[in-house]
């Protein structure tokens, strides 16, 4: 392909632009002072001076969001990250009343993360589901054993987008921030997991331009332009333009290209009348890659094989093609209170003429289906909130209420082809291949009406404060309606529901960096669906109830930082049985304790990670599971990782990465256990000055060891997990 032949002088020609300072990884709660980073030249730093005079405290020094970054706020100030708390309004992560974890985009640079998994991959709750760079699919990860909603559990600035099977650019956003537990009062309907919210860089007065070119194994060349400023004064119109592109051959015989473009302004039209636009955009095309390797329920145990295994067909290939289109207006109505309006219209089209590959026997012997389909997604949001507080003697209240509409309408394909075998081997010894057909001889997309949603929910709380104690008490209310067709029209299904869901949360502040609180909450989500591998295949389910109760602590302090939570949770749950039908009935509970921190054991070495213990079991079920571990679900997972800045050569930093997943099930038969791993990442950063300029350069090997280990989201499917790998990188910022 063309893309192809022009590969290196696309990408070499901007290797020579690299370089951005970022010597606080922010996401990582590392923390630094002044004089552990590189000199800045006086003249930049009186211009930076002159936008943070107001807290010394803070002492942040900061061209752009992603600049050098000094903070005096010590290990905990990671915990002061604000973050899109839906219906609670925006808070810190110290102050939301549930375990929050918030990434910023210096983190995500000095991790080279190009994909969700990597943002996460060091928080000890999270349990990898999927390769994003071996899978079709994209990357995919649960949260304390429960998986993200596709539909209704990722948002772009706290709205909702549709996320099936895709990777969005994460070089594109400001921040992205994982809420873990049930979450219905703050977003509506969705998986009683968490909720994962990507915020888009927004404008900022100072002109900056940053550069970046990178590589990683075995030829993927990636390119990123970030430009923000002032058009015509820093009252009337801002901008901030991000672009990201990456292209080239992935280390198991994939390829791929990924264009992501944000676009975002905003200005004053009075002085308490305030707008803001935004535009996000993604194209991506994959070939020969696998979407999912099924495992017939006669598998007992998988044999290990390397992440460099080819399971995606030749002459496969997946194209996405995703909008985001965002409008708003903020009213600050006096010094107390303000008010937001915001419209959402996203779509995401999807072709995937590809195969599903299903293994059969525990040799590794597979026969591999044509799996041709099309499917489309459409949203509309349109919300509105209005934050504020009084006093009512002794009592502070922070109210937040409004009111949200969604629609959202999803197409698939009538003559989607799924049970054509057309091609048999083994992992160890055979490339699955079309067998001497092509895409045409399956693919012949016909779009019909498949399901559309509707909900409108107002939405209430109110934080009462009184000296060390505050009471958290709110709800949602949702009208919620459902129709299934089929490929002829018909209404197959009709589902009503109108919950409430209420939230509740107890804290209080020993002192200003020490939170101790109980917080329960309910959620309601879409039924499940039926996968393409299922008998029966597409069906949709009754939406589903969970709860969700939490004991935890936040402590910040200078030196070390401290979260722990005690967890349960209640969910209905879906599953595929014995005969292969995806069933959705039962109960599931998933209860235990996590405890992250972080300690600068000297002002240049600082020691990070966590601890999650996880039982998850089905309580009520067919009796064949009752009592049997869910699916996918890794009882004890641990993190850690070593961040040091070396000395005498100022802007150097050292990484160190570990995590281990213990081993787990995949499927409710608990018939197949899948081993438990351990994987080691080191990188490097290397900031420094270059004339008026920043520049910094950044290396990254994941998986040092080659570790060989499967990944899975349950529901007998899995994948290998990515094998060792190299990320380089260069930026410079103007």
């Amino acid at each position: 392909m063309l893309w192809k032949d022009q590969l290196l002088s696309r990408s070499f020609g901007l290797f020579a632009f690299a370089g951005l300072v970022t010597c606080v990884p922010e996401g990582s709660l590392i923390a630094a002072s002044a004089d552990h980073l590189p000199k800045i030249k006086k003249e930049n730093r009186k211009s930076v001076a002159k936008t943070d005079l107001k807290a010394k405290e803070a002492a942040t020094v900061s061209r752009s969001a992603e600049n050098v970054v000094v903070h005096s706020g010590g290990v905990g100030r990671a915990l002061n990250a604000a973050v899109n708390d839906g219906a609670l309004g925006r808070r810190s992560v110290f102050d939301t009343p549930f375990s929050v974890v918030s990434v910023g985009a210096a983190a995500i640079q000095a991790r080279q993360a190009t994909d969700i998994n990597a943002v996460f991959a060091q928080d000890s709750s999270v349990t990898i589901a999927n390769s994003g760079s071996g899978a079709a699919s994209g990357a995919s990860f649960k949260i304390r054993g429960l998986a993200v909603d596709s539909l209704n559990g990722y948002k772009v600035d706290g709205l909702a987008i549709p996320y099936w099977s895709i990777d969005l650019p994460v070089e594109n956003f400001e921040s992205i921030q994982m809420i873990k537990g049930a979450s219905a009062f703050m977003y509506g309907f969705g998986a009683p997991g968490g909720v994962v919210n990507f915020e888009i860089k927004k404008p900022h007065d100072l002109s900056t331009l940053s550069l970046e070119a990178g590589y990683r194994s075995d030829a993927v060349f990636r390119q990123m332009i970030d430009a923000g400023g002032t058009l015509i004064d820093r009252e009337r119109l801002r901008y901030r333009f991000s672009f990201s592109n990456e292209i080239g051959n992935l280390f198991n015989g994939g390829t791929m290209r990924r264009d992501g473009v944000t676009l975002a302004f905003d200005g004053k039209i009075t002085s308490s009348l305030k707008w803001d636009a935004s535009m996000f955009f993604m194209k991506t095309l994959q070939e020969n890659m696998i979407n999912t390797l099924s495992i017939a329920s006669t598998v007992t145990s998988l044999p290990s094989v390397s992440g460099r295994t080819q399971l995606g067909a030749r002459g496969s290939w997946k194209t996405n093609d995703m909008k985001v289109v965002t409008a708003g207006l903020t009213w600050e109505i006096n010094q107390n209170w303000h008010s937001r309006l915001s419209y959402r219209y996203s779509v995401l089209d999807e072709d995937f003429p590809g195969t599903i590959m299903t293994m059969t026997n525990n040799q590794g012997d597979y026969h591999d289906n044509a799996f041709f389909i099309q499917r489309q997604w459409w949203y509309n949001q349109i919300q509105e909130v209005t934050e504020g507080h009084v006093d009512t003697g002794p009592f502070r209240h922070d109210i937040v209420a409004g009111v949200s509409w969604e629609h959202q309408l999803y197409d698939t394909d009538a003559n989607a082809t799924t049970n054509t075998v057309i091609s048999t081997g083994n992992i160890f010894n055979d490339i699955p291949s079309l067998s001497g057909h092509t895409p045409a001889d399956f693919y012949h997309p016909r779009l019909y009406h498949y399901i559309d949603y509707q909900q409108i929910a107002p939405f209430l709380s109110d934080t009462v404060t009184w000296h060390n104690w505050s009471l958290l008490a709110g709800f949602r209310y949702t009208w919620y309606s459902e129709n299934d067709f089929s490929p002829t029209g018909a209404r197959t299904a009709s589902h009503r529901n109108t919950p409430i869901t209420p939230v509740f949360a107890l804290t209080y502040k020993v002192d200003p960096g020490l939170n101790v609180y109980f917080s329960y909450v309910q959620a309601m989500q879409s039924g499940g669906q039926a996968g393409s591998s299922n008998v029966n295949r597409n069906e949709v389910f009754a939406p589903m109830e969970s709860s969700n109760y939490e004991l935890g602590i936040k402590i910040a302090r200078k030196k070390w930082s401290l979260t722990g939570a005690l967890f349960r949770l209640d969910s209905g749950t879906g599953y595929t049985n014995a005969q292969n039908y995806y069933m959705q009935d039962g109960l599931a509970r998933y209860q235990g304790v996590e405890i992250n921190g972080a300690f600068a054991v000297t002002p240049r070495l600082t020691v990070s990670g966590g601890i999650t213990y996880l039982s998850a079991r089905y309580q009520k079920a067919a009796s064949a599971i009752i009592g049997n571990h869910v699916e996918g679900t890794a009882p004890l997972q641990a993190s850690a990782q070593l961040h040091y800045r070396v000395p005498r050569v100022e802007g150097l930093s050292l990484d160190a990465y570990f995590r281990y997943v213990d081993s787990m099930y995949d499927g409710a038969a608990n018939t197949l256990s899948l081993p438990s791993y351990r994987v080691w990442d080191i990188g490097a950063n290397y900031a420094l000055p270059v004339g008026k300029h920043h520049l910094t350069f950044r290396g990254m090997i994941r998986n040092l060891g080659g570790q060989r280990y499967w990944t899975t989201y349950g529901n007998m499917a899995a994948l290998p997990g990515d094998p060792r790998t190299v990320s380089l990188s260069a930026r410079i910022d103007f």
